[in-house]
């Protein structure tokens, strides 16, 4: 996708941006999304546990952290308005930063370890001057959004240090030993390359078969590739932004204790000590949150209304996907998927069923037209809620994302060697796995 520019380069007066006024018609339809009646329809798909979406959230900062790209000297000319911070998306480096070698206060400076209490489920705290608040040490902040995505973050910094502590174990050494920094530096290497392979495996064989279709699940791999292939940015703001609709009221932690969204967001009382999360409220066959995909939004996410990050994700999305540059293209794309991923996802067929919905709520209907030009996100919500009869996205919104994760993955790892565990351990293949082999010794 390329900007057009805005100024003629002949002469100093601006020219409209035909981009801009083509994408400034791309709207939310009028309609009270987080209303009462309305959200508590949308919460009867809740069938996959919540545990998953905040997996997906981790894996949404690992993909990117996307900036407009006027904001970062010398980017002005960039072929796209908005730019990825992350350096390598699917390396997990919203956990790891730029590592230790940039001696970044999250590690070690000696052995290279993450800064951890043993069994800590919450990162330590550091205050870097006196008149700032202490701030936990987590590569990316956006992990401490909340304190399930916080837990989720500390969980992998556990993970890689007890893979690393395993491997010098292999080698006859310990964290403590008269080693020069060069071993310990190699050890993380290794460790992140383990980390890595278990977070790619968990992504294709946990997160994508509870929150994807079971029609794209099945697909061949040789008729995956008639999918379009999305980068980075859309993916974020196309796919991604489908996450923001799935907040619960509420949520059970420890030992059943259910406490408020909003109490446990960073800043408040989510980093209390004594908030403690038992994860098999969150993932499993026994999770007691669960959640799933339609087009709603929470009343929680201000004190206003879901709206405002309802319009905040269109702001975001006509800058990162114009509608005139993109829709039509996943429409055409649409076209040509195999009969299994195909659903009338036409404006005409989504504003039908959307309308037979709200007047059997007793909801004033919608206005011919009013969703002729949606964001991908929207899209991909509405396709959710009424071609996915288990909560999950649907079949054309499942195809997307696992296209995309293939592919990536497929690039990271081409060429590579899959890394054994050290001293005969297996390898984790799900989030619950993962945590069971971070809590046992």
């Amino acid at each position: 996708m390329q900007k057009k520019p805005g100024k003629n380069p002949s002469n100093d007066a601006e020219e409209p941006d035909d981009s801009d006024q083509d994408s400034a018609s791309q709207t939310i339809p009028d309609f009270g999304f987080d209303t009462a009646a309305w959200r508590e329809y949308c919460k009867s798909t809740a069938q996959f546990p919540a545990g998953y979406t905040y997996l997906a959230q981790l894996m949404g900062h690992d993909l990117g952290n996307t900036v407009d790209a006027a904001t970062i000297p010398g980017a002005a000319d960039s072929s796209h308005p908005r730019l990825n911070l992350i350096d390598h998306p699917l390396t997990l480096e919203t956990i790891y930063g730029k590592g230790p070698a940039a001696a970044g206060p999250c590690y070690n400076t000696r052995n290279c370890l993450f800064r951890l209490g043993d069994g800590a489920m919450q990162a330590e705290k550091v205050v870097f001057t006196a008149d700032e608040p202490a701030e936990p040490l987590l590569a990316d902040m956006r992990n401490r959004d909340t304190l399930m995505l916080h837990q989720l973050a500390v969980l992998w910094m556990q993970y890689h240090n007890k893979i690393a502590r395993a491997l010098m174990r292999d080698d006859g050494f310990t964290e403590h030993a008269h080693a020069q920094r060069s071993y310990f530096a190699e050890v993380f290497l290794r460790a992140r390359r383990i980390v890595i392979s278990t977070w790619h495996n968990v992504l294709l064989h946990d997160l994508l078969p509870r929150i994807a279709h079971p029609a794209a699940l099945d697909l061949p791999d040789d008729a995956l590739e008639s999918v379009i292939l999305l980068d980075e940015i859309p993916v974020l703001n196309g796919v991604m932004r489908a996450f923001h609709a799935l907040p619960l009221a509420q949520y059970r932690l420890n030992a059943g204790l259910t406490a408020p969204f909003g109490e446990l967001r960073a800043g408040k009382v989510g980093e209390r000590k004594n908030w403690r999360i038992d994860w098999r409220y969150f993932f499993g066959p026994d999770a007691t949150n669960q959640t799933g995909f339609s087009a709603s939004y929470s009343p929680l996410f201000t004190v206003l209304s879901g709206r405002s990050i309802m319009q905040a994700d269109l702001a975001s999305a006509i800058n990162a996907l114009p509608y005139d540059q993109v829709h039509d293209q996943t429409i055409a794309a649409h076209s040509l998927l195999p009969e299994t991923l195909k659903r009338d996802i036409s404006a005409q067929n989504l504003e039908r069923l959307f309308n037979q919905q709200a007047a059997a709520l007793g909801l004033a209907p919608l206005p011919d037209g009013a969703f002729a030009q949606l964001p991908l996100f929207l899209l991909l919500l509405l396709e959710a809620q009424f071609f996915s009869d288990s909560g999950s996205l649907g079949p054309f919104g499942s195809a997307l994302l696992r296209r995309f994760l293939q592919h990536k993955i497929g690039r990271i790892e081409a060429g590579q060697t899959t890394p054994g565990t050290p001293g005969g351990m297996t390898a984790p293949q799900s989030i619950e796995s993962l945590i069971q082999f971070v809590k046992h010794p």
